[in-house]
């Protein structure tokens, strides 16, 4: 049976890649076709109608991007395919039945992890009526949902996922990996807890230390990996002495198999962070974290059903910052309850930790989460499955939301945006810091640390504006709110433009010192006032207001660690997607 496995490939997709090794271990033929944005769909019908498979498997796991998926879908039908269509993820089996009703061009849905399911759906292809784990489509069209018999307990039973290319930072190949699955917490806004709670079964559950260190040793010998991306939602484990003991055996069996000087990236709890398991995973060669902060109010911590404290993250941040790592996190600090004492916390929280690059944004409602049950029952849920909508409960928070999500539309959000751009720069100075600290300056330290707090600064500066804004305006004056959005929005990217033609002379900086060349120092007058053209010269920065025929846009799949493309997409195409999704 051969089987088109078709998904984003921004990184490594372990989830297509486990997948693909299970299908071939059970003696079928697995292709992964890269599908990472809408302009790829040509190019995968094509794929699709050259390779004849007997199935396709999407790969639906965002809700932004679930439209695309199901334009594919459709394609694929228009093309010619005749084959078994199915899909997975978190969107698709969240909303399984509603796909299926909506979108006759699927024929099943799979609604938990992929691999026992794609094996069985191939197995099984004539009759599912017999094979838990799938909402389908019957010979009578109904449709009908078979539930699932819970993920699979051991890991270590799986085969290793395919590994074909790698990419490079510094000349150093990195590799996803995973050391658990699922999450011991229910976060109001997650639609993993949502998604491991659907398909039954434990929803956390760890791979041995034997069997991590095996495939880290593959990787390290075999394929020279020198940075380990784990991708896992929370690194840490529930109980901090059992966390501890995990490392240290971690560590133990990496040195036994050889491998050394490595870096390793992982996400985190700041409920998770203590100083014993840092001196461990420091020795192991961290040099990134994501810290999970959400909120910095306790008020909407709780709202968020986060079940930690503020001083708990204020404790993480302090001792992440100790060993000088890469620490970057998001605020989710709008939730429908939110109140304008709420947001001037989270302010000051932004005001004390300008250090360490970050993105804000609003919690969003996914399906079969406790935030969407609970805008449902206040009546307030809007939109549907393909984006559901609501209004922030307090009119004023509503006006600064709206104010600030206008103003910081590029900045926060767009694929070439500065808070991600900020993180990349922070990234690319401690990776180069990991494997040749010999090359880099006090100066050029410097200047990344500048540079990342007078991004943080400047976003800072234009949210108390904004503060001050929503405390003075008539939240349903749409002509003032109108005005002040426009204005903010001007402030907010010209400044963006100065401070990416800033990191992207900082960025030059790094790759020379790492080339050995001699690393171009700024010019006097940068330090100083620049008129905006000489900033943007040479750069790839747009306003939007271009002629889109001056300018290349093709992706060529440049992408970086952080998922955004390395060119430039316009924010009128950008915006007109989003409208489009609606």
């Amino acid at each position: 049976m051969k089987v088109a496995l078709i998904g984003a490939e921004l990184e490594e997709n372990l989830g297509l890649r486990y997948m693909a090794s299970a299908l071939e271990a059970a003696g079928h033929e697995a292709l992964i076709l890269p599908f990472n944005e809408e302009a790829d769909l040509s190019r995968v019908v094509r794929a699709v109608q050259t390779e004849r498979p007997d199935i396709a498997g999407l790969s639906m796991v965002f809700t932004g991007r679930a439209r695309e998926f199901c334009r594919l879908a459709q394609a694929l039908r228009a093309g010619g395919f005749a084959g078994h269509l199915t899909a997975g993820g978190h969107f698709a089996a969240l909303n399984a039945r509603q796909l299926l009703a909506d979108f006759p061009a699927f024929d099943s849905i799979a609604l938990g992890e992929g691999e026992e399911l794609i094996c069985a759906l191939a197995e099984h292809l004539a009759d599912l009526s017999p094979v838990p784990g799938f909402c389908y489509r019957t010979a009578t069209g109904d449709i009908a949902l078979n539930p699932g018999k819970g993920n699979p307990e051991n890991l270590d039973a799986l085969p290793f996922p395919r590994r074909t290319s790698f990419h490079e930072y510094f000349g150093q190949p990195i590799a996803s990996i995973l050391s658990s699955r699922g999450c011991w917490r229910e976060c109001a806004f997650c639609s993993i807890d949502a998604w491991y709670r659907s398909g039954g079964g434990r929803k956390f559950r760890i791979r041995s230390i034997e069997n991590i260190v095996a495939e880290m040793s593959s990787l390290y010998h075999e394929h020279g990996i020198r940075i380990f991306n784990f991708q896992d939602d929370n690194f840490f484990l529930p109980d901090p002495a059992q966390a501890l003991a995990r490392f240290q055996a971690l560590r133990a069996g990496l040195r036994a198999a050889g491998v050394e000087k490595i870096a390793i990236a992982v996400k985190a709890r700041p409920d998770s962070i203590n100083r014993d398991a840092l001196e461990v995973l420091d020795d192991l060669g961290i040099f990134r974290v994501f810290l999970g902060v959400e909120n910095a109010s306790q008020r909407g911590l709780d709202n968020l059903n986060r079940k930690n404290t503020v001083a708990q993250i204020e404790n993480a941040l302090r001792i992440l910052n100790d060993y000088d790592l890469h620490v970057a996190y998001n605020l989710l600090m709008f939730e429908p309850d939110t109140n304008m004492e709420d947001i001037r916390i989270n302010l000051r929280f932004m005001e004390r930790h300008v250090d360490n690059p970050f993105n804000f944004c609003r919690a969003e409602a996914y399906a079969y989460t406790g935030l969407e049950k609970k805008l449902r029952d206040d009546g307030i849920l809007a939109g549907d499955y393909f984006g559901f909508d609501y209004r922030i409960k307090d009119a004023r928070v509503e006006c600064f939301h709206k104010l600030a999500n206008y103003a910081f539309f590029d900045r926060n959000f767009s694929d070439y945006g500065l808070h991600y751009f900020n993180m990349e720069v922070d990234f690319s100075y401690l990776l180069l810091r990991r494997f040749f600290p010999e090359k880099l300056s006090e100066e050029l330290r410097a200047e990344v640390r500048c540079f990342i707090k007078q991004t943080n600064i400047d976003t800072y500066r234009h949210l108390c504006r904004i503060y001050d804004l929503a405390q003075a305006i008539d939240p349903e004056d749409r002509r003032a709110v109108n005005e002040a959005m426009r204005s903010l929005r001007q402030s907010v990217d010209e400044h963006g433009i100065a401070l990416r033609a800033q990191g992207e002379r900082i960025l030059a900086r790094l790759q020379a010192a790492h080339d050995g060349q001699a690393a171009p120092l700024p010019k006097p007058a940068e330090y100083g006032e620049q008129s905006l053209a000489a900033l943007l010269d040479g750069l790839l920065i747009r306003s939007g207001e271009e002629q889109d025929e001056s300018f290349d846009f093709a992706t060529d799949g440049a992408f970086n660690f952080f998922g955004a493309l390395k060119r430039p997409i316009p924010y009128d195409q950008f915006k007109n997607r989003l409208d489009n999704n609606r």
